[in-house]
């Protein structure tokens, strides 16, 4: 009986014990949180694509005399895919800051931050603000009203603090603040022709063609120094006056 009693003794003592806030049998912070705690819908992290387009520019102008010097595009026909990004943030309307016992927590209407997930409460849905605390986040509503408790985030689930927060002035809340970008890939097709000058009473282009990729191949091809029409690419050309460090020509329909 004695024997019995004090097994009994060692369970329940080795249930009570912590050390620096973690159980020695750790499945019991487990239990804990997965019933005290409320389940995360974790967001996507970091922009989301939302539309990508391919454009073609090109630098022609038709029936009409152009001064290029060296160095520089006379012809240019470049296609690349432009993908535009979208991330939603939030930021305070105002300055302000979240009271409660301990320090405040202090909001500036510049500071922008990523919702980081989701969670349910009594039938609300709340978002995760983080904070700059590791591992603990704010909650706000769809209208970016603060919800009177912060939280702490232990794995896939949200713990609640026992701290209330109450916002000042009464009428902070969070922003809705949608960011987009676009980026831009280098060239994927076409072609560019740069001029090069007189060489051996030749007029000297440089040609680089896209069509291999980012590496793309470059050509040099020239033709007599002196005015009439030359064609590169298929587009005509009429060369009206060239010297070492420019070249005055029209294209031509």
């Amino acid at each position: 009986m004695k024997k019995i009693l004090m097994l009994l003794s060692l369970t329940i003592l080795a249930g009570c014990l912590r050390a620096e806030n973690y159980d020695i049998l750790g499945f019991r912070n487990d239990v804990f949180v997965m019933s005290e705690g409320y389940k995360i819908t974790f967001y996507d992290d970091g922009p989301v694509l939302i539309k990508s387009e391919v454009i073609e520019e090109n630098n022609y102008k038709f029936n009409e005399a152009q001064t290029i010097y060296k160095g520089y595009s006379v012809l240019n026909n470049k296609i690349y895919r432009s993908d535009v990004y979208a991330e939603d943030l939030v930021r305070p309307n105002k300055n302000g800051a979240l009271s409660s016992l301990g320090l405040p927590r202090k909001f500036s209407a510049e500071e922008k931050f990523k919702i980081i997930g989701q969670v349910e409460i009594d039938g609300v849905v709340y978002r995760l603000v983080p904070d700059v605390l590791e591992s603990f986040a704010f909650l706000i509503d769809n209208q970016g009203v603060f919800y009177n408790k912060a939280g702490e985030i232990k794995g896939s689930y949200l713990v609640l603090l026992d701290s209330e927060f109450f916002p000042y002035p009464k009428d902070l809340r969070m922003v809705d603040v949608n960011i987009r970008k676009a980026e831009q890939t280098k060239p994927t097709e076409g072609f560019d022709v740069k001029y090069d000058g007189i060489r051996l009473d030749r007029i000297w282009f440089t040609y680089f063609d896209y069509e291999a990729g980012e590496k793309g191949t470059f050509e040099n091809i020239s033709f007599p120094n002196k005015p009439g029409l030359i064609t590169i690419n298929g587009i005509n050309m009429r060369v009206l006056r060239a010297d070492n460090d420019k070249i005055t020509y029209m294209l031509l329909k």
